[in-house]
This record gives C-alpha cells, structure tokens and sequence, in this order.
C-alpha cells in the first residue's frame, strides 16, 4: 500500500474489499491525510448519488427505436457484419448503445438535481434524491425554503409572484438569511427550544432543552443522528458540507456517525470531541467536566492544542480549566484510573505514574502508549518497559528512540499496541 497516498485503495475501501489490517490503515491515512480525505469524501459522495438516483424502465419505444436500428430496419445495414459463434456482436452493439441511453439519462438527471442555475419547483416538499436532503436543507413549510446561507448561486421560483422573483433573481438582493435546520423526533415527554416552543425543528443559532421527562432524537442532517437525554441542554452551532457542529452545555447525549473523519463535533465547556466515524456516548456535568465513552470507531478529544484519540472500549475524561485525561479501558483496575485521574488532574506527577504502573495490565495498553508523550522524561523508561512487556515493540523501535519521542518509532509502536487492543 502507497505510504504516502491511498487513492488507489479508498475504492476498494469503502466497497468493504479491504482486509481488517489494510482498512485500518486507510482510515488512519485517511484522518491526517487532506489530499486523501478529499478523495475519499469525493467518492463517497459519487457512491450516495449512485445509490439513491431513482430508477425507472424506459419507454418501450426507446429499446423498440434501438433494436430496429441495430437489425438495421432504419436503414443502418449490418449485414456485412458477422456473428462470431460464441457471442452476437449485434447483441454486444446493443448492449451499449442501451448503456450509452442509461449514461446520458443519468448525466441529464443529476444536472437537473444539482445545477445551481436550475430553479426549484414550487411545492417540493422533498428532494430529488429519495431518502437523503442535501446536507443543511430541509423541506420547506407554508411555501417558504430555506437555503444555507453560503447558497448565493441557487435560484428560486415559486408557483406564486412569479414575475416577482425572477425580477428579484436578476437584482443584486443578498442571499436569502433563513437557517438550516436539523429535524427534532420527540422520544419522550416535551422537548423544547429554549423560546418555549415545542421541537420539531432546530435551527442554526438555536438551544435545544429536555428536562427531567424529556428525551429527544436530533437528525443530524444526512449523516446519522443524535439522542439528546433528559436534563440536557446542547445548541446547533453550524451545519454545511464541510462541518455539522454542536455544543452540549450539559447533560447527555448519544452520537451514530456515518460520515468522514472530522465532519461532526460537539464542543464541550472543557474540550471538543471530533468524530472519526463511530459511535459514543458525551456526558457534561454542572461544572462542565465531561466523560467519553466510545463504543465503535475512535473519538479524538482536543484542547489547546492537546490530543486524546479514544478508541472503542475506551473512555477519556476532561476537565474545566484543566484540559484532557489519558484514555483507559472501560474494564481498568479502578486502582489503575484513580492513579491516572491523580497524574491527569492532580498533579501527582512521578508517585502516581508509578502507582499506575504497578497496577496497569493488557487492558491498559492504549493508556501506557498515550502516557509516553506525558511522562517526565526520567519517567518514560519505565513506561516503555511496562507496556513492552504487553506489546513487543517491532523492528527499528528502541527504548533509547522512545524515550528521545521519535514520532516514527511511536507510531510504528501505535500500530501494534492498537492491533493488540482491537483483537
């Protein structure tokens, strides 16, 4: 596999044609790579269009139209041209030009469906692509629609005031301001916005509340969606084609990404979580302290400049005014995350990395690797020993290497220790 790029593999990636090994490592290139991630959003993409363009059979006359030509009744003459045994070159002929129609319906359909100049019918209350809205649209209500505010190219015309708006589509009007929206479903009890207002709809701008009854799913535009918790409050701070965002002040909720690595985020008062493609659960308390908890795929919590990727199994804890924890294993010694909770947060410096060590085991791989980069370095030989008792480091990684933080020899090692964590 290229080291540098993996354009020639994001197909067979996301056609699930790559083995356990060889996905993963296109998922990693994936999250650091730009070039990549372009490529593999760009792809994605085609493979959403393919998936949901509609179909239907064409006329009869169309195939009636091709058949007579092919047999040349229309004055095209084939007879000069002979018929192998073992496949009719008259069939193959029509095969493509069939193939040739379908190209040419499916060309015209998607400029239909995505050419900014082409106006939107009045009364559509759902998209051209059945099943999935445009990332940021929802269907319009009581003859309005609402466009991103970045949609300064779209044109829009209506069953009514016609002349009016296409007056108003040749004059130098500002884009229309009305927000996007993601659509609300009430699980129980009655969430409201934070005017008062029962939640149907939540807007850009917008707080969404649940009290002590109250339980709420978010759709978090065409990408998955979101289960908000009782007693919780979280805002839509932006949606578009490059970013859906939220802020969660507090409470709970529930997050179901399908979508590329860093397209969804949630702030946090103490950090903000960055999905890369997975599943978790975000806690934030009165204080604004908050616990992850990963159940597929990887979650990067940052701050300031700091990093925690957390994978699944795993939970990360943060803390107001004192940044990110160190990931640990759901199933870890509670003696094992007190002393880590004691050097993430407490100050507890080399006495609580050694208490941690003596109580660290193969569920705490992932921590010890993560913990490489935090030690003191008179501390790091010690947890390199620790976790290579666990995870054997391969070839050309040295204890010497480590502890100087040589970025391949831990990345190498990072491999490995994830390897081991996942099987």
């Amino acid at each position: 596999m290229n080291s540098d790029h993996v354009k020639e593999n994001i197909s067979a990636f996301l056609n699930n044609e790559l083995t356990q090994t060889e996905k993963k490592l296109v998922a990693e290139h994936i999250m650091q790579c730009e070039t990549c991630r372009k490529e593999h959003d760009d792809a994605k993409l085609g493979v959403l269009l393919a998936g949901q363009l509609p179909s239907a059979d064409a006329p009869e006359v169309i195939w009636t139209n091709i058949l007579n030509s092919i047999d040349g009744r229309r004055g095209l003459r084939l007879g000069l041209i002979p018929e192998a045994s073992w496949f009719s070159v008259r069939k193959g002929l029509a095969f493509v030009a069939a193939v040739s129609i379908v190209s040419i319906v499916s060309a015209l359909v998607y400029v239909n469906l995505f050419n900014g100049d082409a106006p939107l019918v009045a009364g559509v209350r759902e998209t051209g692509l059945q099943g999935a809205a445009p990332v940021g649209i929802q269907p319009p209500a009581n003859n309005e629609i609402n466009v991103p505010a970045n949609a300064s190219n779209v044109r829009l015309e209506t069953d009514t005031n016609t002349d009016t708006n296409r007056q108003n589509s040749n004059s130098n009007l500002s884009p229309p301001t009305t927000l996007a929206s993601w659509r609300v479903e009430t699980i129980a009890g009655t969430p409201k916005i934070a005017d008062g207002t029962v939640a149907a709809q939540f807007g850009v701008g917008q707080f969404l509340e649940t009290d002590g009854r109250s339980k709420a799913r978010i759709t978090v535009a065409n990408i998955g969606s979101v289960e908000i918790a009782p007693n919780s409050r979280v805002k839509l701070v932006s949606t578009s084609d490059a970013e859906h965002r939220l802020a969660l002040e507090r409470g709970q909720l529930h997050a179901k990404i399908f979508a590329p690595p860093r397209l969804f985020i949630v702030d946090t008062p103490s950090g903000k979580a960055v999905d890369l493609g997975c599943e978790y659960t975000l806690d934030v308390d009165a204080a604004g302290n908050s616990i992850l908890k990963v159940s597929t795929g990887f979650v990067a919590l940052e701050d300031k400049g700091r990093e925690s990727i957390v994978p699944a199994g795993m939970m990360c804890l943060t803390k107001k005014g004192r940044g990110l924890g160190t990931p640990f294993a759901n199933e870890t010694n509670p003696e094992f995350r007190r002393a880590l909770e004691n050097f993430d947060f407490g100050g507890g410096g080399s006495t609580a990395v050694n208490s941690l060590l003596a109580k660290a085991d193969l569920y705490d791989v992932v921590t010890l690797w993560h913990l490489l980069k935090r030690v003191a370095r008179h501390d790091r030989g010690a947890v390199f020993d620790k976790l290579a008792r666990f995870v054997v480091p391969p070839a050309g990684v040295t204890r010497e290497g480590i502890i100087g933080l040589d970025k391949k020899m831990l990345e190498a090692w990072k491999d490995d220790v994830e390897t081991a964590w996942f099987n």
